[in-house]
């Protein structure tokens, strides 16, 4: 990711910090997002000098090799023999971070959340003004930048890529778990980071849970599938649903063709200027009009980015406006005990006339 796209960012978060009266923003929660690495435990943003990033001794060299940030600090809990050159902080990060707070003069300070008590430590060893103010920095997180388009678009493949894989191995008799560590390994193979959340297979009366877990059932015909998976690239998510069919029964294809319905006329709503909640409606509307309003109990998508689930969100309430740049998601799922669940989830990117896919699959769904 170029310099330039984190720079901008610092400059808008400033620029947002003078409007509220504050001299500068600490950042625990969102340092990958402002320093360009994930080797940082703090980034702090003076309105008038250039920011600084708090990482553990055994993070530094990282950070020095990734991060645009050119203050760059590290600390030790405990003493220990350094190297040539080295410079370490022995202290605890919290207790650097108030160091460099007192040398910077701060006295209102922005912060983007509480942390395993980091900010009640902080607050007894460097008296300021503290307010929490997350907001500010997931607002800037809605629009993507160019590069973090390229991230995503290329961990939206790679999961793709794991779909196709899971289409290949669902079969009567195999089990969720099997399955999962096929898809796992397979995102692997393709570049994947990790995983930002455990890959769904939910078959049978697993399918009908929307936020299932992988078990040992094997799978049988007459079920619906779930798979629900995402992968990493550089530290960007993806996040991409399908619903399989072994051998369906009529009720089972209904649910299906009304979900993939739903996903189309919400697809439909989605470009820049349209509220998130009337792309929600629309997805909610088709199922209502099937007679399934009550077995759609999410919203019908959300933002992903550094993190799988970030705004805009795609709810009923929602207040966010669509703006080019974002990429989303649109899941609309229906979930029927003793029928089966179904959910069809991918992504796209928001543009000025209407989206453009980032996940995609060729395979068969419908399986004998």
């Amino acid at each position: 990711m170029s310099g330039l796209s984190l720079m901008e960012r610092i400059q808008k978060l400033k620029r947002e910090l003078d409007k509220r009266g504050l001299d500068a923003f600490l950042a625990i929660r969102n340092t990958r997002y402002l320093a360009g690495t994930a080797a940082g435990k703090a980034v702090i943003i003076p309105i008038e000098s250039a920011p600084i990033l708090i990482c553990s001794r055994l993070e530094l060299d990282q950070a020095k090799r990734e991060s645009w940030i050119r203050d760059i600090r590290a600390f030790s809990s405990w003493k220990a023999p350094l190297r040539r050159g080295e410079r370490v902080y022995f202290r605890e990060p919290w207790q650097l971070v108030a160091d460099c707070l007192r040398e910077l003069g701060t006295r209102a300070i922005g912060h983007d959340g509480e942390k395993r008590g980091f900010m009640r430590k902080l607050r007894g060893v460097h008296a300021a003004s503290y307010r929490e103010l997350p907001e500010i920095v997931l607002e800037l997180r809605k629009m993507k930048s160019k590069e973090e388009v390229v991230l995503l678009r290329k961990s939206a493949k790679i999961a793709s890529r794991g779909m196709d894989c899971a289409a290949e191995s669902i079969a009567a008799g195999r089990s969720e778990l099997e399955i999962a560590a096929e898809v796992e390994y397979e995102m692997r193979r393709a570049g994947s980071g990790g995983t930002p959340f455990p890959v769904i297979v939910a078959s049978g009366r697993n399918s009908w849970l929307p936020h299932a877990t992988v078990t040992r059932k094997k799978l049988r015909r007459d079920e619906l599938v779930v798979v629900d998976l995402g992968a990493t690239f550089n530290g960007y998510a993806s996040d991409m649903t399908r619903t399989f069919a072994l051998a369906p029964t009529c009720k089972q294809l209904k649910l299906l063709q009304v979900v993939k319905r739903a996903q189309q006329a919400a697809l439909a709503k989605v470009r820049a200027g349209v509220k998130a909640k009337t792309v929600d409606t629309a997805a909610r509307t088709t199922i209502a009009r099937a007679g399934y309003a009550k077995f759609f109990p999410h919203g019908s998508g959300h933002g992903v980015g550094l993190d799988v689930h970030e705004l805009p969100s795609l709810a009923p309430t929602s207040k966010d406006i669509l703006s080019k740049g974002m990429v989303l998601t649109i899941e609309p799922g229906i979930y029927i005990p003793n029928v089966g669940g179904a959910r069809w989830e991918d992504m796209v990117l928001v543009t000025r006339g209407k989206y453009k896919l980032l996940t995609k699959l060729q395979k068969m769904l419908y399986l004998p």
